[in-house]
Protein backbone atom coordinates (compact mmCIF):
# COMPACT_ATOMS: atom_id res chain seq x y z
CA UNK A 1 0.00 0.00 0.00
CA UNK A 2 1.40 3.48 -0.92
CA UNK A 3 1.83 5.79 1.88
CA UNK A 4 4.88 8.26 0.51
CA UNK A 5 2.63 11.21 -1.73
CA UNK A 6 3.96 13.86 -3.81
CA UNK A 7 2.43 16.75 -3.24
CA UNK A 8 3.24 19.60 -5.66
CA UNK A 9 1.82 22.87 -5.42
CA UNK A 10 2.46 25.27 -7.85
CA UNK A 11 1.68 29.17 -7.35
CA UNK A 12 0.50 31.40 -10.61
CA UNK A 13 0.84 34.61 -10.02
CA UNK A 14 1.29 38.21 -12.45
CA UNK A 15 0.70 41.76 -11.02
CA UNK A 16 -2.29 43.19 -12.29
CA UNK A 17 -1.19 45.03 -15.72
CA UNK A 18 -4.13 45.79 -17.78
CA UNK A 19 -3.69 48.97 -19.77
CA UNK A 20 -1.08 49.57 -17.63
CA UNK A 21 2.38 50.00 -20.48
CA UNK A 22 2.59 47.36 -23.02
CA UNK A 23 6.63 46.64 -23.88
CA UNK A 24 9.03 45.81 -22.09
CA UNK A 25 7.19 46.08 -18.51
CA UNK A 26 2.90 45.78 -18.13
CA UNK A 27 0.93 43.67 -19.97
CA UNK A 28 3.66 41.64 -22.29
CA UNK A 29 3.92 39.55 -18.81
CA UNK A 30 0.23 38.53 -19.01
CA UNK A 31 0.33 37.44 -22.47
CA UNK A 32 3.83 35.59 -22.36
CA UNK A 33 2.78 33.83 -19.51
CA UNK A 34 -0.44 32.82 -21.12
CA UNK A 35 1.98 31.38 -24.45
CA UNK A 36 4.74 30.04 -22.58
CA UNK A 37 3.52 28.98 -19.40
CA UNK A 38 -0.38 28.72 -18.72
CA UNK A 39 -1.64 27.30 -22.00
CA UNK A 40 0.96 24.78 -22.47
CA UNK A 41 0.61 23.62 -19.09
CA UNK A 42 -2.67 23.26 -19.52
CA UNK A 43 -1.68 21.36 -22.61
CA UNK A 44 0.56 18.84 -20.86
CA UNK A 45 -2.86 18.25 -18.33
CA UNK A 46 -4.86 17.65 -21.54
CA UNK A 47 -2.27 14.79 -22.50
CA UNK A 48 -1.89 13.26 -19.71
CA UNK A 49 -5.80 12.53 -19.25
CA UNK A 50 -5.70 11.33 -22.78
CA UNK A 51 -2.92 8.72 -21.99
CA UNK A 52 -5.09 7.51 -19.02
CA UNK A 53 -2.13 8.69 -16.56
CA UNK A 54 -3.13 9.22 -12.64
CA UNK A 55 -2.25 12.50 -11.85
CA UNK A 56 -2.71 15.38 -9.56
CA UNK A 57 -1.72 18.60 -8.06
CA UNK A 58 -2.13 22.03 -6.31
CA UNK A 59 -2.62 24.53 -7.88
CA UNK A 60 -2.48 28.50 -6.61
CA UNK A 61 -4.31 31.04 -8.89
CA UNK A 62 -3.98 34.16 -7.10
CA UNK A 63 -7.61 36.83 -7.69
CA UNK A 64 -5.31 39.25 -9.52
CA UNK A 65 -4.55 36.87 -12.08
CA UNK A 66 -8.12 34.97 -11.85
CA UNK A 67 -9.21 38.73 -12.59
CA UNK A 68 -6.80 38.86 -15.96
CA UNK A 69 -8.29 35.60 -17.10
CA UNK A 70 -11.52 36.60 -17.03
CA UNK A 71 -11.01 39.51 -18.71
CA UNK A 72 -12.35 39.94 -22.52
CA UNK A 73 -9.35 42.80 -23.08
CA UNK A 74 -6.80 40.75 -22.13
CA UNK A 75 -7.80 37.57 -23.90
CA UNK A 76 -8.78 39.14 -27.26
CA UNK A 77 -5.02 40.64 -26.92
CA UNK A 78 -3.86 37.22 -25.73
CA UNK A 79 -5.34 35.63 -29.02
CA UNK A 80 -3.20 38.75 -31.00
CA UNK A 81 -0.23 38.44 -28.95
CA UNK A 82 0.44 34.48 -29.82
CA UNK A 83 -0.79 35.23 -33.65
CA UNK A 84 1.89 37.93 -33.59
CA UNK A 85 4.54 35.64 -32.33
CA UNK A 86 3.75 33.13 -34.94
CA UNK A 87 4.31 36.19 -37.76
CA UNK A 88 7.84 37.05 -36.26
CA UNK A 89 8.84 33.60 -36.34
CA UNK A 90 8.17 33.17 -39.54
CA UNK A 91 10.34 36.42 -40.92
CA UNK A 92 13.05 34.79 -38.84
CA UNK A 93 12.93 31.65 -40.77
CA UNK A 94 13.02 33.89 -43.83
CA UNK A 95 16.34 35.25 -42.52
CA UNK A 96 17.91 32.35 -41.17
CA UNK A 97 17.09 30.06 -44.64
CA UNK A 98 18.86 32.94 -46.73
CA UNK A 99 21.76 33.35 -44.43
CA UNK A 100 22.16 29.19 -44.27
CA UNK A 101 21.66 29.16 -40.29
CA UNK A 102 21.25 26.21 -38.05
CA UNK A 103 18.36 28.73 -36.14
CA UNK A 104 16.38 28.23 -39.19
CA UNK A 105 15.43 24.31 -37.83
CA UNK A 106 14.67 26.03 -34.61
CA UNK A 107 12.60 28.52 -36.04
CA UNK A 108 10.21 25.25 -38.15
CA UNK A 109 9.99 24.13 -34.58
CA UNK A 110 8.37 27.15 -32.92
CA UNK A 111 5.99 27.77 -35.98
CA UNK A 112 4.57 24.37 -35.15
CA UNK A 113 4.93 25.00 -31.42
CA UNK A 114 3.01 27.99 -31.34
CA UNK A 115 0.16 27.06 -33.89
CA UNK A 116 -0.34 24.09 -31.76
CA UNK A 117 -0.85 26.68 -28.90
CA UNK A 118 -3.17 29.15 -31.10
CA UNK A 119 -5.40 25.68 -32.00
CA UNK A 120 -5.62 24.38 -28.40
CA UNK A 121 -6.08 27.88 -26.81
CA UNK A 122 -9.02 28.52 -29.47
CA UNK A 123 -10.65 24.86 -30.66
CA UNK A 124 -10.03 22.84 -26.95
CA UNK A 125 -10.43 25.29 -24.24
CA UNK A 126 -12.11 28.12 -25.98
CA UNK A 127 -9.93 30.32 -24.48
CA UNK A 128 -11.01 29.79 -21.42
CA UNK A 129 -7.98 28.87 -19.15
CA UNK A 130 -9.97 29.04 -15.38
CA UNK A 131 -12.85 27.14 -16.99
CA UNK A 132 -10.94 24.77 -18.29
CA UNK A 133 -9.01 24.50 -14.92
CA UNK A 134 -12.25 24.45 -12.97
CA UNK A 135 -13.15 21.25 -14.60
CA UNK A 136 -9.79 19.96 -14.12
CA UNK A 137 -10.77 20.55 -10.48
CA UNK A 138 -14.22 18.63 -10.80
CA UNK A 139 -12.67 15.85 -12.26
CA UNK A 140 -10.50 15.15 -9.20
CA UNK A 141 -7.09 16.19 -11.04
CA UNK A 142 -6.49 19.56 -9.32
CA UNK A 143 -6.98 21.43 -6.51
CA UNK A 144 -7.24 25.29 -7.05
CA UNK A 145 -5.84 27.57 -4.03
CA UNK A 146 -6.51 30.81 -3.69
CA UNK A 147 -4.48 33.87 -2.28
CA UNK A 148 -4.60 37.85 -1.04
CA UNK A 149 -6.47 39.66 -3.19
CA UNK A 150 -3.57 41.96 -4.53
CA UNK A 151 -0.83 39.83 -3.65
CA UNK A 152 -0.19 41.53 -0.76
CA UNK A 153 3.25 41.19 1.65
CA UNK A 154 0.73 40.33 4.80
CA UNK A 155 2.97 40.27 7.75
CA UNK A 156 3.95 43.75 6.60
CA UNK A 157 0.80 45.66 6.56
CA UNK A 158 -0.51 46.99 9.80
CA UNK A 159 -3.71 47.51 10.51
CA UNK A 160 -6.12 44.23 10.92
CA UNK A 161 -8.65 45.42 8.66
CA UNK A 162 -6.26 45.70 5.91
CA UNK A 163 -4.84 41.83 6.09
CA UNK A 164 -8.61 41.23 6.38
CA UNK A 165 -9.94 43.09 3.45
CA UNK A 166 -6.64 41.15 1.25
CA UNK A 167 -8.15 37.84 2.47
CA UNK A 168 -11.65 38.16 2.40
CA UNK A 169 -11.39 39.64 -1.41
CA UNK A 170 -9.00 36.32 -2.62
CA UNK A 171 -11.67 34.27 -0.67
CA UNK A 172 -14.52 36.10 -2.51
CA UNK A 173 -13.15 36.24 -5.76
CA UNK A 174 -12.52 32.43 -6.03
CA UNK A 175 -16.15 31.75 -4.57
CA UNK A 176 -17.37 33.90 -7.43
CA UNK A 177 -15.02 32.47 -10.00
CA UNK A 178 -14.67 28.88 -8.94
CA UNK A 179 -18.23 28.09 -7.33
CA UNK A 180 -17.27 26.96 -3.99
CA UNK A 181 -15.54 28.08 -1.13
CA UNK A 182 -11.23 27.25 -1.14
CA UNK A 183 -9.48 24.99 1.34
CA UNK A 184 -6.45 26.32 0.89
CA UNK A 185 -4.68 29.52 0.29
CA UNK A 186 -0.93 30.48 -0.42
CA UNK A 187 0.24 33.57 1.58
CA UNK A 188 2.01 35.64 -0.76
CA UNK A 189 5.84 34.81 -0.84
CA UNK A 190 4.97 32.49 2.16
CA UNK A 191 5.48 35.07 4.38
CA UNK A 192 3.96 34.44 7.92
CA UNK A 193 3.23 36.09 11.00
CA UNK A 194 1.90 35.06 14.09
CA UNK A 195 -1.76 35.43 14.40
CA UNK A 196 -2.33 35.10 10.29
CA UNK A 197 -4.17 31.92 11.06
CA UNK A 198 -6.41 33.60 12.80
CA UNK A 199 -7.83 35.43 9.88
CA UNK A 200 -7.93 32.28 7.82
CA UNK A 201 -9.86 30.26 10.51
CA UNK A 202 -12.54 32.76 10.68
CA UNK A 203 -12.63 32.61 6.95
CA UNK A 204 -12.80 28.63 7.06
CA UNK A 205 -9.51 28.31 5.07
CA UNK A 206 -7.73 24.83 5.93
CA UNK A 207 -4.79 25.10 4.93
CA UNK A 208 -1.38 27.29 4.25
CA UNK A 209 2.55 26.99 3.27
CA UNK A 210 5.52 28.08 4.39
CA UNK A 211 9.41 27.54 3.93
CA UNK A 212 11.62 24.58 5.28
CA UNK A 213 13.26 27.15 7.47
CA UNK A 214 10.17 28.14 9.09
CA UNK A 215 9.46 24.86 10.64
CA UNK A 216 13.19 23.14 10.89
CA UNK A 217 14.73 26.26 11.79
CA UNK A 218 18.16 27.09 10.22
CA UNK A 219 18.92 29.41 7.33
CA UNK A 220 16.01 30.31 4.99
CA UNK A 221 15.65 27.86 2.01
CA UNK A 222 15.12 30.30 -0.78
CA UNK A 223 15.89 30.92 -4.21
CA UNK A 224 18.88 30.57 -5.07
CA UNK A 225 20.45 29.61 -1.43
CA UNK A 226 19.62 26.36 -0.62
CA UNK A 227 21.38 25.77 2.88
CA UNK A 228 19.59 24.47 5.63
CA UNK A 229 20.13 23.36 8.94
CA UNK A 230 17.42 20.86 10.30
CA UNK A 231 16.29 20.01 13.85
CA UNK A 232 15.80 16.85 14.19
CA UNK A 233 12.40 16.84 16.28
CA UNK A 234 10.38 18.27 13.23
CA UNK A 235 9.52 17.43 10.00
CA UNK A 236 8.66 18.86 6.38
CA UNK A 237 6.81 15.49 5.56
CA UNK A 238 4.13 15.82 7.92
CA UNK A 239 1.35 18.88 8.15
CA UNK A 240 0.89 20.80 11.77
CA UNK A 241 -1.89 22.32 13.61
CA UNK A 242 -0.93 25.79 13.76
CA UNK A 243 -1.05 27.24 17.42
CA UNK A 244 -4.26 26.69 18.89
CA UNK A 245 -6.19 27.29 15.51
CA UNK A 246 -7.73 25.04 13.34
CA UNK A 247 -5.08 25.51 10.53
CA UNK A 248 -2.91 23.02 8.75
CA UNK A 249 0.40 24.45 7.45
CA UNK A 250 2.69 22.83 4.97
CA UNK A 251 6.34 22.81 5.01
CA UNK A 252 8.65 23.01 1.56
CA UNK A 253 10.11 20.23 1.05
CA UNK A 254 14.54 21.50 0.42
CA UNK A 255 15.74 18.55 -1.82
CA UNK A 256 12.98 18.48 -4.52
CA UNK A 257 13.01 22.35 -4.77
CA UNK A 258 16.58 22.63 -5.36
CA UNK A 259 16.73 19.90 -7.82
CA UNK A 260 14.42 22.31 -10.00
CA UNK A 261 14.38 25.92 -8.60
CA UNK A 262 18.39 25.89 -8.92
CA UNK A 263 19.95 26.89 -12.17
CA UNK A 264 23.47 26.66 -10.57
CA UNK A 265 22.77 22.89 -9.16
CA UNK A 266 19.57 21.95 -10.66
CA UNK A 267 18.16 20.88 -13.82
CA UNK A 268 17.31 24.02 -15.21
CA UNK A 269 21.43 24.96 -15.81
CA UNK A 270 21.96 21.99 -18.01
CA UNK A 271 23.90 23.09 -21.40
CA UNK A 272 21.46 21.66 -23.33
CA UNK A 273 17.85 23.34 -22.15
CA UNK A 274 17.19 26.42 -24.40
CA UNK A 275 19.04 29.96 -22.97
CA UNK A 276 16.66 32.38 -21.97
CA UNK A 277 19.12 35.23 -21.99
CA UNK A 278 20.21 35.45 -25.34
CA UNK A 279 17.09 36.56 -27.77
CA UNK A 280 16.77 37.35 -31.35
CA UNK A 281 17.30 41.12 -32.56
CA UNK A 282 14.16 41.09 -34.59
CA UNK A 283 11.62 38.76 -32.39
CA UNK A 284 13.14 38.25 -29.09
CA UNK A 285 12.91 34.90 -29.45
CA UNK A 286 15.37 32.38 -28.10
CA UNK A 287 17.64 30.31 -30.70
CA UNK A 288 20.34 29.30 -28.43
CA UNK A 289 20.87 26.42 -25.43
CA UNK A 290 22.90 27.21 -22.40
CA UNK A 291 25.77 25.59 -23.15
CA UNK A 292 27.75 26.37 -20.80
CA UNK A 293 27.23 28.71 -18.24
CA UNK A 294 30.59 30.34 -18.25
CA UNK A 295 30.22 31.07 -21.64
CA UNK A 296 29.00 34.51 -22.75
CA UNK A 297 25.75 34.97 -24.61
CA UNK A 298 27.29 35.32 -28.30
CA UNK A 299 29.64 32.16 -27.73
CA UNK A 300 25.68 29.65 -27.36
CA UNK A 301 25.21 27.13 -29.76
CA UNK A 302 21.96 26.53 -31.28
CA UNK A 303 19.12 24.65 -29.75
CA UNK A 304 17.82 21.20 -30.43
CA UNK A 305 14.38 20.61 -29.26
CA UNK A 306 14.57 16.44 -29.71
CA UNK A 307 18.10 16.65 -27.79
CA UNK A 308 16.62 18.62 -24.81
CA UNK A 309 13.47 16.72 -24.66
CA UNK A 310 15.80 13.58 -23.92
CA UNK A 311 17.32 15.40 -21.24
CA UNK A 312 14.23 15.72 -19.98
CA UNK A 313 13.24 12.58 -19.88
CA UNK A 314 16.47 11.81 -17.67
CA UNK A 315 15.68 14.36 -15.37
CA UNK A 316 12.44 13.19 -15.01
CA UNK A 317 13.98 9.92 -14.06
CA UNK A 318 16.37 11.31 -11.46
CA UNK A 319 13.71 12.98 -9.95
CA UNK A 320 11.20 10.55 -9.22
CA UNK A 321 14.11 8.09 -7.60
CA UNK A 322 14.62 11.11 -5.67
CA UNK A 323 11.09 11.64 -4.98
CA UNK A 324 10.96 7.61 -4.27
CA UNK A 325 13.83 7.95 -1.71
CA UNK A 326 13.25 11.19 0.47
CA UNK A 327 11.24 9.31 2.77
CA UNK A 328 11.99 6.20 4.04
CA UNK A 329 8.93 4.79 5.81
CA UNK A 330 5.78 7.48 4.64
CA UNK A 331 4.61 11.02 4.44
CA UNK A 332 3.92 13.59 2.15
CA UNK A 333 7.04 15.75 0.34
CA UNK A 334 5.67 18.88 -0.46
CA UNK A 335 7.15 20.46 -3.16
CA UNK A 336 6.76 24.27 -4.04
CA UNK A 337 7.29 26.35 -7.37
CA UNK A 338 6.48 29.40 -9.08
CA UNK A 339 4.35 28.57 -12.01
CA UNK A 340 6.15 30.14 -14.42
CA UNK A 341 8.97 28.68 -13.47
CA UNK A 342 7.86 26.06 -16.16
CA UNK A 343 7.85 27.05 -19.97
CA UNK A 344 8.69 30.46 -19.03
CA UNK A 345 12.13 30.65 -17.53
CA UNK A 346 12.97 27.14 -18.04
CA UNK A 347 11.02 26.09 -21.53
CA UNK A 348 11.54 22.83 -20.76
CA UNK A 349 9.67 22.76 -17.42
CA UNK A 350 6.25 22.11 -18.96
CA UNK A 351 7.53 18.93 -20.73
CA UNK A 352 9.45 17.87 -17.56
CA UNK A 353 6.53 17.86 -15.21
CA UNK A 354 4.64 15.85 -17.98
CA UNK A 355 7.07 12.71 -17.71
CA UNK A 356 7.42 13.18 -13.78
CA UNK A 357 3.26 12.31 -13.84
CA UNK A 358 4.05 9.37 -16.21
CA UNK A 359 6.59 7.99 -14.05
CA UNK A 360 4.83 8.28 -10.52
CA UNK A 361 1.59 6.70 -12.55
CA UNK A 362 4.13 3.66 -12.78
CA UNK A 363 5.71 4.00 -9.37
CA UNK A 364 4.95 1.50 -6.56
CA UNK A 365 6.53 3.70 -3.98
CA UNK A 366 5.18 7.35 -4.34
CA UNK A 367 2.10 8.88 -5.60
CA UNK A 368 0.78 12.38 -6.26
CA UNK A 369 -1.84 14.05 -3.94
CA UNK A 370 -3.58 17.45 -3.98
CA UNK A 371 -3.07 19.10 -0.77
CA UNK A 372 -6.50 19.01 0.61
CA UNK A 373 -6.10 14.89 0.05
CA UNK A 374 -2.91 15.02 2.04
CA UNK A 375 -4.49 16.40 5.03
CA UNK A 376 -7.32 13.45 4.45
CA UNK A 377 -4.49 10.49 4.46
CA UNK A 378 -2.05 12.14 6.75
CA UNK A 379 -3.72 14.75 9.20
CA UNK A 380 -1.66 16.24 11.98
CA UNK A 381 -1.02 14.97 14.77
CA UNK A 382 1.24 18.10 16.46
CA UNK A 383 0.61 21.45 17.22
CA UNK A 384 3.36 23.66 16.32
CA UNK A 385 4.13 27.73 16.66
CA UNK A 386 5.66 29.45 13.66
CA UNK A 387 7.95 31.92 13.57
CA UNK A 388 7.85 35.22 11.22
CA UNK A 389 9.38 34.24 7.84
CA UNK A 390 8.76 33.94 4.36
CA UNK A 391 10.67 32.01 1.65
CA UNK A 392 12.51 35.04 0.54
CA UNK A 393 16.24 36.49 0.75
CA UNK A 394 17.37 35.97 4.29
CA UNK A 395 14.12 34.34 5.21
CA UNK A 396 12.07 37.21 6.45
CA UNK A 397 11.42 40.76 4.89
CA UNK A 398 14.64 42.29 3.42
CA UNK A 399 13.61 42.24 -0.26
CA UNK A 400 10.15 44.18 0.09
CA UNK A 401 11.06 46.36 3.40
CA UNK A 402 14.54 47.59 3.11
CA UNK A 403 16.23 51.26 2.49
CA UNK A 404 14.83 51.59 -1.14
CA UNK A 405 11.53 50.37 -0.56
CA UNK A 406 11.00 52.23 3.18
CA UNK A 407 9.41 55.01 1.51
CA UNK A 408 6.67 53.23 0.16
CA UNK A 409 5.72 51.77 3.22
CA UNK A 410 5.30 54.59 4.52
CA UNK A 411 2.74 55.74 2.29
CA UNK A 412 1.00 52.26 2.69
CA UNK A 413 0.65 53.21 6.26
CA UNK A 414 -0.64 56.78 5.41
CA UNK A 415 -3.22 55.25 3.52
CA UNK A 416 -4.17 52.39 5.91
CA UNK A 417 -4.79 55.16 8.28
CA UNK A 418 -6.71 56.88 5.68
CA UNK A 419 -9.03 54.47 4.85
CA UNK A 420 -10.28 53.41 8.44
CA UNK A 421 -11.21 57.01 8.81
CA UNK A 422 -12.84 57.52 5.76
CA UNK A 423 -14.90 54.09 6.14
CA UNK A 424 -15.79 55.56 9.86
CA UNK A 425 -17.06 58.75 7.57
CA UNK A 426 -18.97 56.83 4.98
CA UNK A 427 -20.80 54.81 7.73
CA UNK A 428 -22.22 58.72 8.18
CA UNK A 429 -22.80 59.86 4.49
CA UNK A 430 -25.90 59.76 2.55
CA UNK A 431 -24.24 58.15 -0.72
CA UNK A 432 -25.90 58.24 -4.15
CA UNK A 433 -24.70 56.27 -7.32
CA UNK A 434 -21.76 58.61 -7.69
CA UNK A 435 -20.36 58.43 -4.33
CA UNK A 436 -21.02 54.69 -4.47
CA UNK A 437 -18.97 54.23 -7.49
CA UNK A 438 -16.25 56.24 -5.89
CA UNK A 439 -15.70 54.57 -2.69
CA UNK A 440 -15.66 51.14 -4.87
CA UNK A 441 -12.74 52.23 -7.06
CA UNK A 442 -11.09 53.92 -3.87
CA UNK A 443 -11.01 50.47 -2.62
CA UNK A 444 -9.96 48.39 -5.44
CA UNK A 445 -6.72 51.23 -5.61
CA UNK A 446 -5.75 50.44 -1.67
CA UNK A 447 -5.74 46.87 -2.25
CA UNK A 448 -3.37 47.56 -5.53
CA UNK A 449 -1.60 50.05 -3.87
CA UNK A 450 -0.38 46.89 -1.38
CA UNK A 451 0.92 44.58 -3.77
CA UNK A 452 3.91 42.76 -3.05
CA UNK A 453 5.31 42.92 -6.51
CA UNK A 454 5.50 46.69 -6.56
CA UNK A 455 8.69 46.60 -3.94
CA UNK A 456 9.64 43.34 -5.30
CA UNK A 457 10.66 45.01 -8.48
CA UNK A 458 11.89 47.83 -6.89
CA UNK A 459 14.86 45.75 -4.73
CA UNK A 460 15.46 43.27 -7.53
CA UNK A 461 15.91 45.56 -9.82
CA UNK A 462 13.60 44.06 -12.68
CA UNK A 463 11.76 46.55 -13.54
CA UNK A 464 12.43 49.48 -10.97
CA UNK A 465 11.25 52.83 -12.35
CA UNK A 466 7.82 50.69 -13.40
CA UNK A 467 7.74 49.51 -9.85
CA UNK A 468 7.94 53.11 -8.54
CA UNK A 469 5.63 54.42 -11.36
CA UNK A 470 2.50 51.44 -10.77
CA UNK A 471 2.80 52.45 -7.09
CA UNK A 472 3.06 56.03 -7.26
CA UNK A 473 -0.18 55.84 -9.32
CA UNK A 474 -2.39 53.82 -7.67
CA UNK A 475 -0.91 56.16 -4.26
CA UNK A 476 -2.14 59.35 -6.51
CA UNK A 477 -5.73 57.68 -7.78
CA UNK A 478 -6.57 57.13 -4.04
CA UNK A 479 -5.77 60.70 -3.19
CA UNK A 480 -7.59 62.39 -5.97
CA UNK A 481 -10.52 59.74 -5.55
CA UNK A 482 -10.89 60.84 -1.32
CA UNK A 483 -11.22 64.04 -2.89
CA UNK A 484 -14.03 63.16 -5.26
CA UNK A 485 -16.30 62.22 -2.30
CA UNK A 486 -16.53 65.90 -0.64
CA UNK A 487 -17.06 67.59 -4.38
CA UNK A 488 -20.33 69.63 -4.51
CA UNK A 489 -20.89 69.45 -7.74
CA UNK A 490 -19.12 66.81 -9.94
CA UNK A 491 -17.49 67.90 -13.73
CA UNK A 492 -17.51 66.19 -17.01
CA UNK A 493 -12.99 65.95 -15.86
CA UNK A 494 -14.19 64.07 -12.60
CA UNK A 495 -16.75 61.80 -14.34
CA UNK A 496 -14.25 61.04 -16.92
CA UNK A 497 -11.38 60.19 -14.58
CA UNK A 498 -13.29 58.08 -12.61
CA UNK A 499 -14.50 56.12 -15.77
CA UNK A 500 -10.77 55.43 -17.47
CA UNK A 501 -10.02 54.10 -13.71
CA UNK A 502 -13.32 51.57 -13.87
CA UNK A 503 -12.15 50.50 -17.11
CA UNK A 504 -8.37 50.33 -16.20
CA UNK A 505 -8.21 49.15 -12.90
CA UNK A 506 -11.73 47.12 -13.66
CA UNK A 507 -11.29 43.50 -11.11
CA UNK A 508 -13.25 42.87 -7.71
CA UNK A 509 -16.73 44.29 -8.71
CA UNK A 510 -18.11 42.38 -6.10
CA UNK A 511 -16.49 44.70 -3.50
CA UNK A 512 -17.53 45.99 -0.68
CA UNK A 513 -16.33 48.94 1.17
CA UNK A 514 -17.53 47.22 4.89
CA UNK A 515 -14.82 44.62 4.42
CA UNK A 516 -12.23 47.53 5.30
CA UNK A 517 -13.98 48.53 8.93
CA UNK A 518 -11.76 48.83 12.20
CA UNK A 519 -11.06 45.10 13.64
Amino acid sequence: MIKKYFNLVLHSHLPYVKKAGRWPFGEEWFYEAMLETYIPLSMAFYRLIEKEIDWKLTLGVTPVLVEQMLDPYMIYETEKYIENRIEHVYKDLEIFEKEGKKEAEVAKFYINYYKDILDFFRDKISMDILGYWKKLQKEGYIEIITCSATHAYLPLLRKNSSIFAQLFVGKETYIKNIGKEPNGIWLPECAYKPGLEKFLDELGIKYFFVDTHSILGGEALGYPDFRIKKELSKSVYNPYWVSDSEVAVFGRDSRTSMQVWSAEWGYPGDGVYREFHKKADSSGLQYWRITDKRKGLGEKDVYDPQIAKGRVFEHAEHFVGVLEDEIKTEGIITSMYDTELFGHWWFEGIWFLERVFELLHQSNKVKSITSSLALEKNPPKERIELPESSWGRGGKHEVWLNDETISLWEKIYEIEEEHESLIDRIKEMSLNLWKEKVIKQICREKLLLESSDWPFLITTGQAREYGWKRFDEHYSNYKTLINYLELKEVTVKDFDFLKKLEDKDSLFSFIDYKIFERR
